[in-house]
């Protein structure tokens, strides 16, 4: 029996080198579906600023890092753009003028956001279209909602976020990027109880719940693909003989709702640190997890049949 390949990957954060490494892998492994499920947009601007003649000047993770004309420049931007940031060349002024209008950096902020998403989506139209690889693109609890514009308006990307689609002739795929309560009050962040409300609504869309593919950015609770750092209240990495310690922090809306409509396959992101397939009932449950900062791609291969995931595997690179 023929099988729909999908590629799936989450929580990229921005990462230029994460996500042409996944659009490559989709061409690689042959997929016939690319899938981005949610935290797509990066965490700050890094300027650069210009300090005279050819000479750059910027810090990447608190080491300062130095460009000596326009080639070093080009590169010391492509370090940071592969592992999340954003760029900014700017003249000492410049930098101090942006620092102190609060409107005008969110503005910029909000504008090299949308225009990497541009840039991503052109990317994977290119390589994509001729081969007649379709594209799924939601954000997560992580990214604002003007970036949904962005996502919208592509004519190549189809945005799952509380929407249905036809994956293929025999499954639908569905999407919430919302997910429950974080410390950080996150764009996206509501109560569980609004969450189950949210979820209900999108299962509703679906006509075969036996045969969707759902791509809900936050994993179910206590499923091993939610297990994160414990934190303290002023959040603080817990650690007890040595180690880290560990505590689930996924959604009991998300298993409520797996448990009661059992589809085919979902789809998480959300905790990076928890990457796995799981399952829980018929329900084969994914967090591909995220290694954004190191620049390192992770995601998961995974063919469906009509009635069944007829296999997975993990990806890295």
């Amino acid at each position: 029996m023929a099988h729909t390949t999908l590629l799936y990957a989450s929580d990229l954060h921005g990462s230029e080198g994460f996500f042409r490494k996944f659009v490559s892998a989709a061409v690689t492994y042959k997929a016939q579906v690319g899938i981005v499920g949610g935290d797509v947009t990066g965490k700050a601007i890094t300027p650069i600023i210009h300090r005279g003649k050819e000479i750059y000047e910027g810090f990447l993770f608190g080491s300062r890092e130095t460009a000596n004309g326009a080639k070093e420049l080009e590169a010391l931007k492509t370090r940071m753009s592969n592992v999340g940031f954003y760029p900014l060349v700017l003249e000492p002024d410049e930098a101090q003028a942006l620092e102190s209008d609060p409107a005008k950096l969110n503005a910029t902020f909000m504008s090299l956001m949308k225009e990497r998403l541009n840039q991503w989506f052109e990317l994977a139209e290119k390589h994509w279209k001729p081969k007649g690889i379709r594209f799924f693109f939601m954000a997560g609890n992580d990214d604002p909602f003007d970036i949904d514009e962005a996502i919208n308006a592509s004519g190549f990307v189809q945005n799952p976020d509380a929407r249905r689609y036809m994956l293929d002739e025999y499954h639908e795929l569905v999407g919430l990027a919302s997910a429950n309560m974080t410390p950080w009050q996150c764009p996206r962040d509501v109560e569980d109880e609004a969450l189950l409300a949210q979820l209900e609504k999108v299962m509703a869309l679906v006509d075969s719940p036996a045969q969707a593919v759902c791509v809900f950015h936050a994993p179910p609770y206590d499923s091993q693909l939610d297990l994160a750092p414990a934190l303290d209240k002023n959040l603080k990495i817990e650690a007890g003989g040595g180690q880290v310690m560990m505590r689930p922090v996924g959604s009991p809306a998300v298993r409520a709702i797996i448990e009661k409509y059992q589809p085919l396959l979902t789809l998480h992101g959300h905790i990076h640190e928890s990457p796995g397939f799981r399952r829980m009932g018929r329900t084969l449950m994914v967090n591909a997890g995220s290694e954004y900062a190191e620049g390192i791609m992770r995601a998961a291969l995974i063919n469906v049949e009509k009635d069944k995931v007829k296999g997975y595997m993990p990806l890295s690179a």
